[in-house]
């Protein structure tokens, strides 16, 4: 396997993203044995909506790789337009990163923008990306 398709998607866009943070960590371990202990700031910026998506993802991602951080649960609270780009605010909570109590499932080497997609619908925000793994 070298590829993971994965879709998230919620009622808002901040929703979706939160939804796409956990679907990121799910991937990699089991996000139901985090504890949510401590809480981070994420800040990041995109010229476009696929753009700030994967810079978020990207961020959860170093966030794991070079933090250690075991993350399961997320508050996206505002995404919106800057002068010159979007601009996500939220809040990452997880627990520093433990084999024998997070498990070990897949490596995510990174995120791609190979077939993502972010579609608008009548009730929910559905949000498509791969993974490379």
């Amino acid at each position: 396997m070298t590829d993971a398709f994965v879709e998230a998607w919620g009622p808002t866009m901040e929703r979706a993203f939160a939804q796409a943070g956990i679907a990121l960590f799910e991937t990699m371990m089991y996000t139901d044995k985090i504890t949510p202990r401590n809480s981070e700031d994420i800040t990041v910026e995109g010229h476009d909506e696929e753009e700030l998506l994967y810079n978020f993802l990207e961020t959860l991602l170093l966030k794991f790789e070079i933090d250690g951080k075991a993350l399961g649960k997320f508050g996206v609270h505002v995404i919106n337009q800057g002068r010159d780009s979007l601009n996500l605010t939220g809040t990452a909570n997880g627990e520093p990163y433990d084999p024998e109590k997070h498990g070990r499932k897949i490596e995510v080497k990174g995120v791609t923008y190979h077939q993502m997609a972010i579609q608008r619908e009548r009730d929910r925000v559905l949000l498509r990306f791969l993974l490379d793994l």
